[in-house]
């Protein structure tokens, strides 16, 4: 079972039985009997087309989950509080290895832009999120990262090692980081970090905007504000729980 929920991990949203046996190398008809089985458990949920999706019970049990439990909780109001000032959608990511991953979304049911989910995963170079992630991260996790296959998704996607070094440390001297069409050609999104106590990055906050509507030094100071108040808020929590 854990094989076949793992296969989600992968950047996924939505996948048949049989895509799940290739990620797997299980047999199809084990993957299919399984898939049943966690669907009819709320694990995971059926859509169109037979393909599968990852369940909100299981997202529910997630967020529990220590590392992003409590910084979801805490940055949830103002999550709120950002969408409502800038009228965009508004993500919170945290760092699984080679991937960032969505664990909280507020927008507007107008929205025009309805990704990334919930549970989404992004390589890391993709995102403003990832590339905060990144920029804080180990210069062995970061090295490591960047000396395997980076991938494209549209054609202002930046895979160059040398101009990923550059961008990185330019978002460590700014303080926040710019996705300028990296995954879609219609959106841009801007990233701010989220602190433990110990000054350590632990999260990133990001507003995604049609192209056209990011004011970058505005948008910035926006999350940046946001991200620093997640911060405090995760700090007061721990002094007042000692």
């Amino acid at each position: 079972m854990a094989s076949i929920l793992r296969a989600f991990e992968r950047g996924a949203e939505e996948l048949t039985a049989t895509e799940v046996s290739r990620r797997t190398g299980l047999p199809a008809s084990t993957c299919h009997r399984i898939m049943r089985s966690l669907a009819e458990e709320g694990v995971l949920e059926i859509g169109e087309g037979h393909r599968y999706h990852v369940g909100l019970w299981l997202w529910e049990v997630a967020a529990h989950a220590p590392r992003s439990g409590g910084v979801q909780q805490a940055a949830l109001p103002f999550m709120q509080d950002l969408m409502d000032i800038t009228g965009h959608p508004v993500h919170l990511a945290v760092r699984e290895g080679s991937q960032a991953v969505f664990i909280e979304r507020m927008s507007h049911w107008r929205a025009r832009n309805s990704r990334p989910y919930i549970g989404s995963h992004y390589p890391l170079h993709l995102t403003s999120v990832g590339l905060m992630l990144l920029a804080h991260a180990p210069v062995e996790t970061q090295e490591d990262y960047l000396s395997g296959r980076l991938e494209q998704r549209t054609p202002l996607t930046v895979t160059s090692p040398q101009e990923l070094r550059r961008m990185l440390a330019s978002i460590r001297s700014r303080g926040f980081a710019v996705s300028d069409r990296q995954v879609v050609m219609d959106a841009i999104s801007v990233a701010a970090p989220i602190r433990d106590t110990h000054g350590q990055v632990i999260a990133a906050l990001s507003v995604n905007t049609p192209l056209g509507s990011l004011k970058e030094q505005t948008m910035a100071h926006a999350v940046q504000t946001t991200a620093l108040a997640i911060t405090r808020s995760m700090a007061l929590n721990v002094q007042m729980n000692r």
